[in-house]
């Protein structure tokens, strides 16, 4: 199986890239222009029935959900927009071996929860074009902080040390 991980930011990929340095790895950019724009271009070059895209990164939890914890996104909702507007997305493949969560796509932190566990920038267009076109698509998270915290108190390296850890287990598996 061919697998492909975007991460928004270097940030978030670097980690990854020490522990498993043949991975294919795009940097798509933050929010989901960047990633419907990088999801495009992965599409345009071609992409066999196999293929994975595993979209990773930090989010902000607006629960009890420890920081630092690792989770995959089952849903996604852009929930700024107006109530009538607002489509639930999905993820197309589900590895099972971590807990499930919905999410919000937003623009900047602090919307509100509207059901949702955690908060992400991405993953509605990545979950969008993959109901569109066909793509068996998943979605990673690591907690990096609870939604509304000042960034000072944001813990991304620790956070994108986490989701290393799970997503070299994960290709191990997959």
């Amino acid at each position: 199986m061919r697998k492909i991980y975007l991460f928004p930011t270097e940030c978030e990929a670097s980690s990854f890239r020490s522990h498993v340095p043949d991975a294919e790895i795009i940097v798509s950019g933050v929010g989901m222009a960047a990633t419907a724009a990088a999801v495009a271009h992965v599409v345009a070059e071609g992409l066999s029935h196999d293929t994975l895209i595993i979209l990773a990164g930090i989010a902000g939890a607006y629960g009890d959900i420890a920081l630092c914890s690792v989770v995959e996104v089952a849903s996604e909702c852009c929930v700024e927009l107006p109530e009538r507007f607002r489509e639930n997305h999905h993820a197309t493949f589900c590895t099972g071996l971590l807990s499930s969560v919905a999410s919000n796509t937003v623009h900047g932190s602090g919307a509100a929860a509207a059901g949702a566990d955690i908060e992400n920038m991405e993953g509605a267009a990545l979950y969008a074009m993959a109901e569109r076109l066909g793509l068996r698509v998943t979605q990673i998270r690591a907690i990096s902080n609870r939604v509304g915290d000042a960034k000072s108190l944001w813990r991304i390296d620790e956070a994108a040390e986490a989701l290393a850890r799970e997503l070299v287990k994960i290709n191990n598996v997959i």
